[in-house]
């Protein structure tokens, strides 16, 4: 009889329990709790597939497999007591014979690795980037962003960028030049730095597939961000986030609240230079489209302001406000491909938040690339400070 076998080794019971999910293989119960008080008891036996000793006295007992074989994990099966014995009953062994006991296994294992392998899909990997404006800067530490991303109650934080969470996985605050960026090196070694970490970091975890879904945190001089926003990969989906300044946090409020954008076109030109057009923000503040460069005034002058009201520090403070300035922002450069193919470059002026920012710098890759000049206010003017292209 089989009342001294020996029993399977600890390795293999751990993987038929992990393997199962803690559930039974026959009746899916759940095996580590009571149903009786909640509370915790391993309730599971494993049952063999082929008996452990060769013998027709055994249940499935006469087979091929070697016995050295038959207390693995493969030839075991995690089940509740009542289907241990259930299977295990001399009529039962015959009707549900090896062949079928397999297929009732490898069909449980597989929906539990499918089911478990969702998770991966509700994991939104951190992306913060750091820098300073004017001299002032704002740290966005692992837990406001935590804090964030579970306010949304979308997805689960995760640090895969940087476990060690040792600051933000992009800081610019030690780049030099940032109080004159114009006549400095700033916005190149900003630039660059950029460049370095979605190279080192970014892109190497999505090819190993650790990201699927990106949470983007950013507070730096604007023409960063949407530098920024245009290096981090369109094949991602992701979730911009905004400080608000009312509260000071990066939760999105989830109330309606905020303004709604729409696009409009301000002036129509026509003349030599109809391959470039203006494009003007009025989302946190309003630009001062007087002090746009004399040599841009003649061109085709787009804008995204409010449908109603007026632009102000907290215009897009929830979901609803952002997702209608990015719309607002898909329709016009919509418009563009459909009635102004000819234009290739948009000069941009922009009083925007840094989500606006970064959503700007993603549209580069939205199907129709023209190139985005961004200008810098800076000493009651405004200033081209870099120029941004589809990767």
């Amino acid at each position: 009889m089989t009342r001294n076998r020996k029993s399977p080794s600890p390795k293999e019971q751990i993987k038929v329990w992990v393997r199962a999910g803690g559930h039974c293989t026959i009746c899916h119960r759940y095996l580590l709790e009571s149903e009786i008080n909640s509370e915790f008891e391993k309730l599971g036996e494993l049952a063999h597939i082929v008996a452990s000793t060769n013998s027709p006295l055994a249940p499935r007992g006469l087979s091929e497999l070697p016995e050295n074989e038959r207390n693995l994990a493969a030839n075991l099966m995690l089940t509740c007591a009542h289907c241990h014995t259930d299977i295990d009953k001399w009529q039962q062994a015959q009707r549900l014979d090896v062949n079928w006991l397999i297929r009732a296994k490898t069909s449980h294992e597989d929906r539990i690795r499918t089911a478990t392998a969702l998770a991966a899909l509700d994991k939104t990997v951190v992306f913060r980037l750091v820098g300073t404006i004017r001299g002032a800067s704002t740290e966005i530490a692992g837990l406001e962003a935590v804090a964030a991303i579970n306010a949304a109650r979308r997805k689960v934080p995760d640090f895969a960028l940087d476990p060690n969470r040792s600051g933000p996985e992009i800081d610019l605050r030690c780049v030099p030049g940032e109080d004159n960026p114009i006549e400095s090196d700033y916005y190149k070694t900003a630039c660059k730095r950029i460049d370095e970490i979605i190279s080192e970091r970014l892109k190497p975890a999505v090819e190993r597939k650790d990201v699927q879904h990106l949470s983007v945190f950013g507070f730096a001089r604007l023409p960063l961000l949407v530098y920024f926003g245009s290096r981090l990969d369109d094949t991602i989906s992701a979730d911009i986030y905004q400080r608000h300044r009312s509260s000071e946090s990066w939760e999105w409020s989830d109330e309606n609240h905020g303004l709604r954008f729409d696009h409009r076109t301000l002036i129509a030109a026509t003349g030599n230079r109809a391959h470039e057009a203006v494009l003007v923000l009025d989302v946190s503040g309003t630009v001062d489209q007087d002090a746009i460069p004399v040599a841009l005034t003649s061109l085709t002058r787009f804008a995204i302001q409010p449908k109603s009201g007026e632009p102000h520090c907290d215009a897009i403070s929830s979901h609803a406000s952002r997702n209608s300035y990015s719309d607002s922002l898909r329709k016009l450069l919509g418009h563009l491909e459909a009635t102004h193919k000819q234009v290739k470059t948009l000069h941009v002026f922009a009083a925007a938040p840094a989500c606006a920012a970064i959503i700007l710098g993603r549209s580069v890759g939205w199907g129709f690339h023209p190139n985005l000049v961004i200008y810098d206010y800076d000493r009651d003017k405004y200033e081209h400070a870099l120029e941004v292209s589809a990767p």
